[in-house]
């Protein structure tokens, strides 16, 4: 195989992988922000009329647990797929 084959090569398997990975963590965001919405709705609301100091900080803990909740299970999910991996 030539040089330019495997790059051509790589970047058919990166961009696969992109289009899972960006296709399976929008599934995963989509759904946990309807969780969200149903669950904690009403409280955040109230919450940010009655204290907006507090609710800032618990919409930035949401944030931030979001991110890392999201990047496990996706991290998790792709290891159990088995995607081929670039060389390094």
């Amino acid at each position: 195989m030539t040089r330019t084959d495997n790059k051509l090569s790589d970047l058919q398997v990166f961009l696969r992988n992109f289009v899972i990975e960006l296709i399976l963590y929008g599934t995963l965001v989509v759904g946990y922000f309807l969780v969200v919405l149903r669950l904690l709705n009403d409280y955040l609301t109230n919450l940010s009329r009655t204290n907006l100091t507090l609710y800032a900080f618990l919409a930035l803990f949401l944030i931030v647990a979001q991110g890392v909740l999201l990047d496990g299970l996706t991290s998790f999910l792709l290891s159990k797929v088995k995607l081929d991996r670039l060389k390094k």
